[in-house]
């Protein structure tokens, strides 16, 4: 039987590892400069691209630090190119490979997700199927748009890592 952890944490990594990876080659594409892509937005009230990877990397790093019970800082959101967006990547990698199976939330176990002054209480499997994976998808869903909709040459094998 899967686990939390077994949904999560390789799996994002994963989606990590490959959204790097389409960074790289949006990176190479000599059409399209790096300060417009991570400007890029598909609407006027939506985040752009380096709003699309902070949330994936804090959402994640968030998970590990409360569902695996790390401790991890909190990165600040400085970044303004690919470069240092790939960093933050690499770095969000690091902290989820960190994190031990055995020490992951269990399904009934309390936890809650904070922000500033908002906290919303969830059990271990809400947490994880109805807020995190959701939610990561959403962003990495969405940053793939935002390279596409510039003109890189990525496509569904591309997401899939399979290319």
């Amino acid at each position: 039987m899967l686990s939390l952890y077994d949904i999560s944490v390789p799996v994002f990594i994963r989606n990590l590892e490959i959204l790097s990876t389409l960074l790289h080659k949006a990176s190479a594409c000599p059409d399209v400069s790096d300060e417009v892509l991570v400007k890029s937005k598909l609407i006027s009230d939506m985040g752009d691209l380096i709003f699309q990877i902070h949330v994936i990397t804090d959402l994640a790093c968030g998970m590990a630090s409360s569902a695996g019970k790390i401790e991890l800082t909190e990165m600040p959101r400085t970044e303004t190119n690919m470069n240092e967006l790939q960093d933050r990547i690499q770095a969000t990698i690091k902290a989820l490979k960190s994190v031990k199976q055995e020490d992951f939330v269990g399904e009934e176990e309390a936890i809650s997700f904070t922000k500033g002054d908002l906290v919303i209480p969830f059990v271990g499997k809400t947490y994880i199927q109805e807020f995190q994976i959701p939610n990561h998808y959403f962003h990495f869903v969405t940053a793939y748009n935002l390279l596409r909709k510039e003109g890189i040459d990525i496509g569904k094998k591309d997401y899939l890592g399979k290319s």
